[in-house]
């Protein structure tokens, strides 16, 4: 069966993203992507740098463009906080790769 685009924009609509903090420190959420392996690229989705504190979950639904019912994953960019209160360089987490669907679940959990 043919997808029209019309379809195809509906796919990756209502994507529930859940970023849990277990990395044992306070983290800020500098950035939030998605891979679009169509494009071979990363497409960032505008993120407020929002402090998470150890043990606590941000989440959010949100319409991750461009990868309609194709192979997807996500990135999220974030630093710990040092003792010091100041933050460390920036680390990367991933969730796992999946086809983008509306109302689809990613979770990543910092460690």
């Amino acid at each position: 069966a043919s997808v029209t685009p019309a379809d195809a924009s509906e796919h990756c609509k209502k994507v529930y993203i859940q970023v849990t903090n277990n990395t044992g420190a306070p983290i800020k959420m500098v950035d939030l992507d998605y891979r679009d392996y169509g494009s071979r690229k990363w497409r960032s989705e505008p993120t407020p740098n929002e402090v998470i504190p150890n043990g606590g979950t941000w989440q959010e639904t949100r319409r991750l463009e461009k990868v309609n019912a194709e192979l997807t994953k996500l990135r999220i960019q974030f630093k710990r906080e040092k003792r010091s209160g100041k933050w460390h360089k920036r680390e990367n987490a991933y969730s796992g790769k999946a086809t983008c669907t509306r109302g689809k679940i990613f979770k990543v959990t910092l460690r």
